[in-house]
């Protein structure tokens, strides 16, 4: 027997909480990620020097966080004793790091205006930090929503559980190569994963899922634009 403490007890709190409050719902789709593992692996080294180690995970932060500016409600927390949705200012975008303690979420800060670098560059430093239990108070707050990512132990599909308050949740699994049609009917190898969402369905409705999780997938598919900055505002 092992007694329930620290940080296990406080995630087991929170998991409660947020299951207990939240009615869930999932919705899981595919998605292409054959362009994106071949400009990974031509540009891994280019950042390796620089000292960034190049991920998956960062882009599709990176895509999260485009979607969530194209569907704000995605982006917001339910105040339950206002009886208000708060559509958030920020695009605060949590990474879920397994830690020998329990999993803990750090955030990637203003992940819409940083760029793949940064965002991987935050991601690592965030990740050790945690894994190493030296994560500062700031780095665990002020999320806006969640991405975790179950890819390198192996799992195709999950169910996350929402990072109460936020609204929603995508977990990533792990890339396969598997054979697919192309547009004339010809069959091509693809590497192909799941995006797993959970969202509040007291806010988020199953249209406006599907909406933001086909956003999310149209910035994946197109990787190069990802590495681009964010074009200005018109005057």
């Amino acid at each position: 027997r092992t007694r329930l403490t620290g940080l296990r007890k406080r995630i087991a709190e929170r998991m409660v909480a947020s299951k207990r409050t939240i009615p869930h719902y999932s919705y899981v789709d595919e998605c292409d990620f054959t362009a994106l593992t071949a400009l990974r692996a031509a540009l891994k080294d280019h950042f390796a020097r620089a000292g960034v180690k190049l991920t998956i995970l960062a882009f599709v932060i990176k895509a999260a966080a485009l979607a969530l500016k194209e569907v704000p409600l995605v982006n917001a927390s339910l105040d339950e004793q206002a009886g208000e949705v708060v559509q958030h200012s920020e695009y605060n975008v949590g990474v879920a790091v397994a830690t020998p303690g329990g999993l803990i979420v750090p955030v990637v800060r203003a992940a819409d205006r940083k760029d793949i670098g940064e965002i991987a560059r935050e991601v690592e430093r965030l990740s050790d930090e945690a894994r190493a239990g030296r994560s500062k108070l700031e780095d665990l707050r002020g999320g806006t929503f969640t991405v975790t990512s179950i890819g390198g132990i192996g799992g195709l599909i999950s169910t996350p559980v929402i990072n109460h308050p936020e609204v929603g949740i995508l977990g990533l699994g792990k890339v396969v190569r598997r054979p697919v049609y192309g547009e004339r009917g010809e069959l091509r190898p693809a590497e192909i994963a799941y995006l797993s969402f959970s969202f509040d369905h007291r806010v988020v409705d199953g249209a406006v899922g599907a909406v933001f999780g086909n956003a999310v997938i149209r910035h994946l598919l197109n990787p190069a634009a990802l590495l681009l900055p964010l074009p200005a505002s018109g005057g």
